[in-house]
């Protein structure tokens, strides 16, 4: 359909619209002042005083009109054209700019509108992971600060297990006195009540590793993926190797964490491949249900527990048997240590080694050892 005022036709009403208006500041510039040649002056000067601008080739012809008879038609008005004649490309551009601006989304191109929905569907996911990531983490935390303010109560509370607790605990692969005839620590009894795979505490003074650590005789993985309840936690636990025992006798304690971005677990661990961190950092607790040990660390190094890498078999090395196994532990790790640290073990002594993931190399873990102090 077309629309038409005077000689000149339109597509649509939006343009038609334009073209009276140009009408109409033609009309307001029409008023008798002499010869055709003074009018036209008369129309230009008006135009420029007022800053009048044509939307259509009506007003366009016009302007071209009053030009042509300056010069008596006889050459192209000098300067640049668009002064008077008007940008038809740039009135376009304008005129689409004001319709977008007046109909909003729906007077985009369609490829527009596809790459808008499709970028707004994007970015709808990514906040929906990011705010599911962020109350994870924050119902994680929450849950280990509740542990945490159980095992540091200042005031502990008085628990004597009577005998169906430790039959069930008994059941659970627990038991109420160590092999040397030491209690469960009195922090530790209302957490191993709530859940006997419950089996010490880790923590670094100065960082944020301060979490329980679970252990499963049959089972590495299932609290790496589980809160403390037993509900599934992206974060999940500490985790004492199934191969170690809970009473913290073994010649090797090896204590696996995820190596969380947050920095949640292990993930404050990587910290430890700068040495002045380890300098500040020197010592690692861990509490296991019988016993308060402390440990020196002596070896910071990166490994692999991919087998075919052929690498350092770190976690192989929890009971070790004899002097010769033990000394050849050592001298591995003191090999692979990532800077030189002046403390070592000997055979006898005790041995703690906290394992975490590491980005460098496949199925790559950053691990440190430490060496139990004596009291």
């Amino acid at each position: 359909m077309e629309y038409q005022v005077g000689n000149y036709k339109f597509k649509t009403p939006q343009e038609m619209q334009a073209a009276k208006r140009d009408l109409q500041k033609i009309q307001l510039l029409k008023r008798p002042t002499g010869t055709p040649k003074e009018m036209a002056v008369s129309y230009l000067r008006q135009i420029k005083a007022r800053n009048i601008k044509f939307e259509t080739a009506i007003g366009r012809d016009f302007l071209k009109a009053q030009a042509d008879k300056l010069n008596d038609g006889t050459k192209p008005v000098s300067g640049d054209k668009n002064r008077f004649y008007g940008d038809p490309k740039k009135e376009k551009k304008e005129a689409r700019k004001k319709y977008r601006r007046e109909n909003g989304f729906r007077a985009r191109p369609t490829w527009q509108k596809v790459s808008l929905i499709m970028l707004g569907a994007a970015l709808a996911t990514l906040l929906t992971l990011l705010s599911h990531e962020l109350y994870c983490d924050f119902i994680s935390r929450s849950n280990v600060k509740e542990l945490q303010e159980v095992a540091t109560a200042e005031e502990v509370e008085e628990i004597t297990f009577d005998e169906s607790q430790e039959e069930a605990l008994a059941a659970s692969g627990v038991q109420v006195l160590s092999w040397d005839g030491k209690e469960i620590l009195p922090q530790y009894k209302k957490l191993v009540l709530q859940n006997p795979d419950f089996a010490g505490w880790v923590s670094i003074a100065g960082t944020a590793v301060d979490y329980p650590v679970m252990h499963r005789p049959d089972d590495n993985d299932f609290y790496l993926s589980h809160n403390f309840d037993g509900d599934y936690d992206v974060n999940g636990l500490l985790v004492l190797d199934k191969r170690c025992s809970v009473d913290g006798t073994d010649d090797n304690v090896l204590i696996h964490g995820h190596n969380m971005k947050s920095g949640f677990m292990f993930g404050a661990l990587k910290n430890y491949k700068d040495y002045n961190y380890y300098h500040n950092h020197p010592t690692i607790k861990f509490n296991s249900l019988y016993q308060e040990n402390t440990y020196d660390i002596i070896a910071v190094f990166l490994s692999s527990v991919d087998e075919s890498e052929n690498d350092f078999r770190y976690y192989d090395f929890i009971n070790i048997y004899n002097e010769a196994e033990f000394e050849a532990y050592i001298r591995g790790i003191k090999e692979k240590s990532l800077y030189e640290i002046p403390y070592t073990a000997m055979y006898g002594d005790h041995l703690i080694t906290l394992s975490t993931c590491d980005y460098s190399k496949r199925d790559g873990r950053l691990v440190i050892v430490g060496r139990k102090r004596f009291v």
